[in-house]
């Protein structure tokens, strides 16, 4: 399920101080553009993961009475499909 708007506002946050804490990054100017970039890579990951979701829906979709008839786990189902739909974007969830 992808990150809620508050979740990537926390989790930018969190790598943010990590990644200045750890030494990795120096800042040479405002940490808010290291957290703004942070920000919208997660963001865009997470509108990426709600596309994937809405493909995988209409993909089940399309095949709601077979899958009521054979009486299958509609979350398991849900979550083989949308591995196959991420793959086939090229995106790794």
């Amino acid at each position: 399920m992808a990150l809620r708007k508050r979740e990537v506002e926390l989790l930018a946050d969190k790598i943010t101080a990590n990644l200045i804490r750890s030494g990795h990054v120096k800042l040479n100017k405002d940490i808010s553009i290291l957290k703004s970039i942070v920000r919208d890579i997660l963001q865009a990951d997470a509108d990426k993961e709600r596309e994937i979701d809405a493909k995988t829906k209409e993909l089940l979709k399309q095949y709601s009475t077979e899958i009521e008839k054979e009486g299958a786990d509609s979350s398991r189902l849900f979550a083989m499909a949308k591995k196959k739909v991420a793959k086939q974007e090229g995106f790794l969830l």
